[in-house]
């Protein structure tokens, strides 16, 4: 992160209210610099056309260096970083989208420029199967190097970051709709905390800034810049994730996408996407393929082993589940076991990774 009394301008110029793209590229072109538009006299201020007389006067108001250097620094004893377009730390994709971003406050790091990322997105009130689905790719697309870039929302989201962060050196991304100090949706907490060091979290609004709807469709384009090819993983007729879609088309990015089934409207836009052109893929290597990144079979390998490691009884209780959970007691019925048996198994597997707790005794495949 850039220090100095010079990141100060750009920094005072992004924690103005009512300061839009717009308005800050019609006073920096018309002044020539950030510490110039801070310097610059009242009346001049409002020659500029095309600026509100209030948001002037924020301008003026606001303008005391004492103040901004202590807001500067608030922002730092809590552990964000900021940088904006005209920094050398400045993302090097988002220079290439319509309407960047001027700058970005972040915690934890900035994606690497140098490393493949895929965005993955889709709906935030997923069924059981798409969010496993989700985090089925999250997990086999961290363990190829792949960062994953998302938004920390319900479903398809959160379940693509935490499968993400399951894997050894495995790095996500979370862009907010609302300001860094916000974790939006709270019940998410654990994992806003945790990706500040197994990735970073991401934002253009300033601190303080409420999730207001308007914020999250902006914040797409951040998410699709970011990445070399975006991800769909069910995905409604209106959902959001065609709009992420949509932009990376525009941005020049391969779209792929889960198909489902035609009479399950959580894929409407999914298989809408397939019949438009976009790649359909069934698991992280397709993806890989088709971005041209290299992949060792090894750790493939290696997991295999470790499933012929499995105890009689474990491979007999998993070959009874499915992606549709089951309880205990169908469990014990399907194979001829006694519960207590059941139990120790199902706790050993999903110890091993390779089933989930439901709730309530109900178990299913982690995929």
């Amino acid at each position: 992160m850039k220090t100095g009394e010079d990141i100060l301008y750009p920094f005072w110029l992004s924690c103005i209210q009512g300061v839009g793209t717009k308005t800050r590229e019609r006073l920096i072109n018309y002044f020539g610099s950030e510490k110039a538009v801070f310097q610059a006299d009242s009346e001049k201020l409002y020659e500029v056309n095309g600026i509100r007389k209030d948001v002037i006067q924020k301008l003026i108001d606001s303008r005391n260096i004492e103040n901004i250097s202590k807001k500067w620094q608030k922002m730092c004893d809590a552990g964000t970083n900021f940088t904006y377009i005209g920094a050398e730390d400045y993302p090097e994709k988002l220079k290439n989208i319509y309407d960047p971003p001027y700058s970005l406050f972040y915690r934890g790091e900035l994606p690497d420029n140098n490393k493949p990322a895929v965005a993955v997105v889709g709906a935030r009130n997923a069924t059981y199967e798409g969010r496993c689905i989700a985090e089925k790719f999250g997990r086999e697309l961290a363990k190829y190097g792949v960062q994953v870039i998302s938004g920390l929302a319900r479903g398809v989201d959160i379940k693509s970051q935490t499968g993400a962060m399951s894997v050894v050196r495995g790095r996500t991304f979370a862009v907010l709709g609302c300001g860094i100090d916000i974790c939006y949706p709270r019940q998410h907490i654990n994992e806003y905390i945790m990706m500040q060091t197994r990735g970073g979290v991401i934002s253009e609004y300033a601190p303080g800034v409420s999730p207001v709807a308007g914020n999250f469709p902006r914040r797409n384009r951040i998410i699709s810049g970011l990445s070399d090819g975006i991800l769909v993983v069910q995905a409604g007729k209106k959902s959001g994730s065609l709009i992420t879609a949509e932009l990376g088309l525009e941005h020049g990015k391969d779209i792929f996408v889960v198909p489902g089934s035609i009479n399950d409207s959580f894929y409407y836009g999914s298989n809408e996407l397939i019949k438009n052109g976009a790649c359909l893929v069934t698991n992280g290597r397709d993806i890989l393929d088709a971005l041209g990144i290299f992949y060792s079979e090894d750790i493939e390998i290696k997991n295999k082993k470790n499933n012929l490691l499995l105890e009689t009884t474990e491979k007999i209780v998993y070959a009874s589940l499915s992606l549709e959970p089951a309880h205990v007691s169908e469990v014990a019925s399907e194979t001829g076991l006694g519960i207590p048996d059941v139990m120790d198994c199902l706790l050993s597997l999903e110890m091993k990774g390779l089933i989930d707790t439901v709730g309530n005794n109900y178990y299913a495949i982690k995929i």
